[in-house]
This record gives C-alpha cells, sequence and structure tokens, in this order.
C-alpha cells in the first residue's frame, strides 16, 4: 500500500509539473490537454482525506511550477532569497487549499461518465472561487495556457473562461475514465468513452474554427467605422520611485514618444476621409506618479498634450480619492483634444499589493515587502466617452478578472483598453502570462483589447483571440491598429458565470448517483 501510494505521489508531482510547464515561458500549451488527467484519475472515488491531499498536493506544485515570478516580485521588495522561496510556498499553499476542496469533491463521486461529468464541474467551480473574496487571485487556471491557440478558445464567447475550464477538465476526466477501463480489460466501453470524446471535441473544434473564420472575415473589412489606435510604450521602470528632477526629462521623453504616435496615418485613413492622426493613444498604467488632478502641473502638462496633439489619450495615474484622508485611486485618466478630462478608478484591487486585507491582524505579511498603505478601489463600472468610441478601461490585474471586462461590455464598451505595469516582475515569464488573459477577455466579449505597458508588453489583441500586433518587450515603441469598435452582446456578457452553476448542478448529480451506487 506504501508503495502504491509513493507511486501516486510520484505520478502527481509530475503530472502538475508538466501542467506548469504549459504555461510561459516554456509555453508548452499541448500539456494542459493531457497532463492534469492524472489528477482526474486519482482522486475520483477515493477517501475523503485522501483526494483533499491528492488535490492539494497537485495544485502545490503546479502553483509553484508557474508562479514562480514571484520570486522575483518578494526578492526585488525584500533583498531576501529566503523570504521569496518562503512567500511563492505559503500562496501556492494558501492557494492550493481550494485544490484540497476539488479533491474532497471529487472523491465522493464514481469512476462512471457522470463522476467524469461531476469531476469536471468540481474544478470549474474551485477555479471560479479562487477568484472571490478579499485574496481573490485566479492566475494559471488552464485555460489561460491555451492564448496561443485561440482557435480552441472560442467557446469562451457562451461560456466565459469557467466554462472553458470545465471544458477542459471534463478533456482530462475522460482521458482518465478512458485509461482505468483500458487498465481493467474493459475494452469495449474504453473504445466507446475514445469515440465519443474525440466525435464531441471534433465537432467543438469545428465549431471553433467556423467562428474563428467569420471573426477574422469581419474585422479584415476597412471602412469609415474603423478607428486607428496607438500604444506608447516608453521603456520605463516604473516598479521604483523618481525624483521631480529624475522624472521631468523622462516625462518629456514620454511626450515626444506621443507625438510620434500623432502623426501615423495609414493610406486607409485617407481612403476613407478618415483624420490623419489616431482616435486614441493609450499610455500605460500608473505612468503619471503624481496624483491628479491634485498635482495641477501634471493635469496641465497631459491636458496640454491632448489639445496639442489632436488626439484622445488614456494615462494611468493617481487619484486623491478621498480628500478627508488622502487615500488615493490607481486611476485611468482619458483626456481629450478639446481639454475635458474623465477617469475610472480600479475597482479590483490586488491583495497584498495595492491592499492588505485585515491589516490589523495580518502585520507579520509586512516582512514579505506588502504594500505600507492600502489603494481606495472604486466603485463602477463605466465606459470613458472618446468620440463615438466607448473606452472600458482595464487596470493590470483587472484584465485576469472575467467580471471586469464583462462589466464593461455590458455598460456598452465597445473596445477595451489594459493599461498595465509589469516593471514589478522584471524580465519574467510573468509578461507572457499576462498578456494571455487578454485573450480569453477578447473572446469573451468580442472586443478589441488594447494592451499598453511600461516595459512590456504591449499588443492588440483581436476578438479571435489572435495577438494582432506586439511591440518586443524592454524597447521604446509605439504600436498601432485597426480597430472596429463592437456593440455586439455575447452569451457570456449578456449571461455572464452561468457555466458555474451548470458544473454546481453536475456536482450534485454525481454525488447522489455515487451515494445511489454505493451499498
Amino acid at each position: 500500500m506504501a508503495r502504491t501510494y509513493r507511486l501516486q505521489i510520484g505520478l502527481l508531482c509530475a503530472s502538475a509539473f508538466l501542467s506548469g510547464l504549459a504555461h510561459p515561458p516554456l509555453g508548452a500549451w499541448g500539456l494542459i490537454l493531457c497532463a492534469p488527467a492524472v489528477l482526474f484519475g486519482l482522486t475520483l472515488a477515493t477517501r475523503a482525506r485522501v483526494g483533499f491531499a491528492y488535490g492539494w498536493l497537485w495544485c502545490f506544485v503546479y502553483y509553484l511550477t508557474l508562479g514562480h515570478p514571484l520570486l522575483y516580485l518578494i526578492q526585488l521588495q525584500t533583498g531576501s532569497v529566503a523570504l521569496s522561496v518562503v512567500g511563492l510556498s505559503l500562496a501556492a499553499g494558501l492557494s492550493a487549499l481550494l485544490g484540497g476542496l476539488f479533491g474532497v469533491l471529487a472523491s465522493q463521486m464514481g469512476r462512471t461518465p457522470l463522476g467524469v461529468l461531476g469531476a469536471a464541474g468540481a474544478w470549474a467551480l474551485t477555479q471560479y472561487l479562487r477568484g472571490l473574496g478579499p485574496f481573490a487571485l485566479v492566475w494559471g487556471h488552464f485555460s489561460v495556457a491555451l492564448a496561443p491557440a485561440p482557435m480552441l478558445l472560442q467557446p469562451a464567447e457562451l461560456v466565459g473562461a469557467w466554462g472553458v475550464e470545465l471544458l477542459l477538465a471534463l478533456w482530462n476526466g475522460l482521458l482518465a475514465y478512458g485509461a482505468w477501463l483500458a487498465a481493467q480489460r474493459r475494452y469495449r466501453p474504453a473504445v466507446g468513452v475514445a469515440l465519443a470524446t474525440v466525435l464531441g471535441a471534433g465537432a467543438l473544434l469545428a465549431w471553433s474554427a467556423n467562428r474563428y473564420g467569420a471573426w477574422q472575415l469581419v474585422d479584415a473589412r476597412l471602412d469609415e467605422r474603423t478607428r486607428l489606435i496607438a500604444l506608447a510604450q516608453p521603456n520605463v521602470n516604473l516598479a521604483r520611485a523618481y525624483t521631480p528632477d529624475e522624472w521631468t526629462p523622462i516625462r518629456a521623453r514620454i511626450a515626444d514618444q506621443v507625438r510620434r504616435a500623432s502623426a501615423l496615418s495609414p493610406d486607409w485613413r485617407r481612403t476613407h476621409r478618415l483624420p490623419p492622426r489616431p482616435d486614441l493613444i493609450v499610455l500605460p498604467e500608473v505612468i503619471e506618479p503624481y496624483p491628479m488632478p491634485d498635482a495641477r502641473d501634471a493635469l496641465r502638462f497631459w491636458q496640454s498634450l491632448a489639445r496639442e496633439t489632436g488626439v484622445a489619450l488614456l494615462v494611468g495615474g493617481y487619484r486623491v480619492a478621498d480628500p478627508d484622508t488622502r487615500q488615493a485611486a490607481n486611476t485611468m485618466f482619458l483626456f481629450l483634444p478639446d481639454g475635458e478630462w474623465r477617469y475610472h478608478d480600479k475597482v479590483q484591487l490586488v491583495p497584498l499589493g495595492e491592499h492588505v486585507p485585515y491589516r490589523e491582524w495580518l502585520s507579520f505579511l509586512r516582512i514579505f515587502g506588502v504594500v505600507e498603505g492600502d489603494l481606495r478601489a472604486g466603485d463602477t463600472l463605466q465606459p470613458l466617452q472618446a468620440g463615438d468610441m466607448r473606452i472600458g478601461a482595464v487596470i493590470c490585474m483587472e484584465s485576469t478578472y472575467p467580471w471586469v471586462a464583462r462589466g464593461l461590455a455590458n455598460a456598452g464598451a465597445t473596445l477595451l483598453a489594459v493599461g498595465s505595469n509589469e516593471s514589478w516582475f522584471g524580465r519574467t515569464a510573468a509578461l507572457e502570462q499576462h498578456l494571455a488573459f487578454c485573450v480569453l477577455r477578447a473572446i469573451e466579449t468580442r472586443r478589441w483589447v488594447a494592451r499598453c505597458a511600461p516595459e512590456g508588453i504591449t499588443a492588440f489583441v483581436a476578438p479571435t483571440g489572435a495577438v494582432r500586433a506586439r511591440a518586443p518587450a524592454f524597447t521604446e515603441a509605439v504600436l498601432d491598429a485597426p480597430v472596429h469598435p463592437r456593440t455586439l452582446q455575447t452569451l457570456y456578457v449578456r449571461w455572464g458565470d452561468w457555466a458555474v452553476g451548470v458544473g454546481v448542478a453536475l456536482i450534485a448529480l454525481a454525488i447522489a448517483d455515487n451515494r445511489r451506487r454505493t451499498p
């Protein structure tokens, strides 16, 4: 028995490690279509305590593998390699508790087709739960690993990220179930499961290819409603503070970059008698370090630059949200050529990075370099109006939460602009991992996503999920692309995370069926 457990633990760790390699930096995305099968094979129809242990262990190794950029961040904040290792281990271990919950739920289901469906629902539910509460963090679920293969993610327009998560879990569960049937020499049902899996996946793939091709054709047409968006990547390290004397020449360099961007005028603009300049220039999150409008010089600088260039500027910065406490908000400002300006505050703050929940009881977290003062969260999701464009401003980590982009699309956003700042993660895989979430947000909402970061990765993502253009990281760059504002409401935008409800129903049915079958 002990030898069996050791073998199973080894298989679990190898499975989790390989699943983590599906994400950048290796990005072997095909592994996510097979490596997690071991998890489903070993947690179904076992004892609850074993299910918890196996689910927790698998997720712990998985999060360690893909979460290694956190080592850089904690070491940057603390200067300690030891603290970075402890911090990553704590983060992975706590997040893996929901993996333990998955294991407990799966252990109560039988090795049947309904049990596999229930386990897939349990995985989708526990991943969804990671995005709730004061410590919400959804980094690293299965579906983002498929960002390099966006055609496989097309169902997200119907079921969202968690529905795709359910489908991927179901695929892996069926692989495990088929292997178990074959090991039991039940070859006829094993062949039946394999055939049903292949036919179902083939039908879904054919539908996805059709949707992908249809959206490619729609976006290939340029007309008078097409808008030109430019992104300015200034190649500035925003993980450090600057004195006013240091920042003045940097701001001047950014202004020159904006002026160059404002001169962009591709031929199709003249063909359709559109103004010879972009309709919007997007800059990164918190590129303006001084809170506006209190810092009047900073406010006038951006207002003047918008007037001078004749282009609307979307600029990341800070805003004093509470005059009494001087608590600031992480804000995207929209400066219009006529001198008007508008703003949108970040609604989903990064736990421990922008605020510390229950700070008074968790004072020990200071040793890991958590933020010393809390930012204030916004309370509304409303697009910013620039001409006929309604811009959904998504700020950095908000792009990892499906409900933010969905809420903006529901409120009338016709395109999504992500202002981000990955300087805190240096040259780690976090840059590519973070970009991958924009692929899902584009497909879920069928909106263009214009993403701008200070050092990278700056990119345009089409409604198909294809990355249409990207700037090299750690270079100064201006990127532009024709963008089609959309008002379409996808099923996911209208219905939200309904697939999670389906998953809960499958869990209940699978557990009830197993109890009925068990004497």
